[in-house]
């Protein structure tokens, strides 16, 4: 698994080293940046200013991500390459994300782009190792500072099954390679909703992919300094679209850890309009 060390998928995305030390960051100006960067990558880290719901929007987790406040909201742009910070069209996924925030919770919205979608899990199955197949990730270390500690992980698949966990430090604790990883006694207490946009677990036509919506409770975060937050903090985080237990990222590893490597997750930055 990942946690480990992250497995590289069949078209030669690069392994990370979960032991391996990132250098000094360097973080981009401006807010929602994307693509390129004349910045050496491995000193980059992304930024991206997330606007709270207007006065009057709301929001339908119904997984079709339809309402004008998706529209106005935060952008990640394309999920790049996890070893190399750069567009690769060979990974058999890809995918994007949006963001949106109010006083009690967190909305997420993922557009994956997927040609053979797949699920497979039972469907009471608890915090199922979706990783394996394909699903979307969110890591957020809510202190902004990167530090790996008291951090969370919240995956959902095209099946709308979660597997969510809290740990306390670096891919800790960890029970083994067949888990348990992190408290997975913790739950996020969201609600998720999925649209596929295909047939899952079926190779007789070619998928397109599917889009995912969440609404998290910020109380769900007890570890954090301050949540909800307030406008102007600042959080780490990293989003995910994988399959097998690779894939694309906002903000890449670039070979210095595994996909917890908080450190090189995104700022976050909660502003109002």
């Amino acid at each position: 698994m990942r946690r480990a060390l992250f497995v590289a998928c069949a078209l030669a995305i690069a392994a990370c080293s979960r032991d391996s030390v990132a250098p000094p960051e360097k973080q981009v100006g401006g807010t929602n940046t994307q693509g390129a960067s004349t910045e050496d990558p491995r000193r980059v880290i992304k930024e991206i200013a997330v606007k709270a719901l207007a006065p009057g929007d709301a929001v339908t987790i119904d997984g079709k991500l339809d309402e004008p406040a998706w529209a106005k909201a935060a952008d990640t742009g394309p999920f790049v390459d996890v070893s190399s910070g750069a567009p690769n069209p060979r990974i058999p996924v890809q995918g994007s994300a949006r963001l949106l925030w109010d006083d009690q919770f967190l909305y997420v919205g993922f557009d994956v782009k997927d040609t053979t979608i797949r699920g497979g899990f039972p469907t009471d199955a608890p915090d199922p190792h979706l990783w394996e197949r394909d699903t979307v990730e969110l890591m957020i270390d809510p202190d902004g500072d990167g530090d790996n500690k008291d951090y969370y992980e919240i995956q959902i698949n095209p099946q709308n099954l979660v597997f969510d966990s809290q740990f306390d430090d670096y891919n800790r604790p960890r029970g083994g390679n067949a888990g348990p990883f992190g408290h997975q006694e913790w739950s996020a207490g969201l609600e998720s909703a999925v649209v596929l946009r295909g047939t899952i677990d079926d190779d007789k036509d070619k998928d397109e992919g599917y889009t995912v919506e969440a609404k998290i409770p910020w109380k769900s975060f007890a570890k954090a300094k301050a949540s909800p937050p307030a406008p102007g903090d600042t959080w780490r985080m990293n989003l995910y679209a994988m399959q097998n237990n690779g894939g694309v990222a906002w903000s890449p590893i670039l070979g210095m850890g595994n996909f917890h490597k908080a450190a090189r997750f995104g700022r976050v930055k909660w502003v109002r309009e």
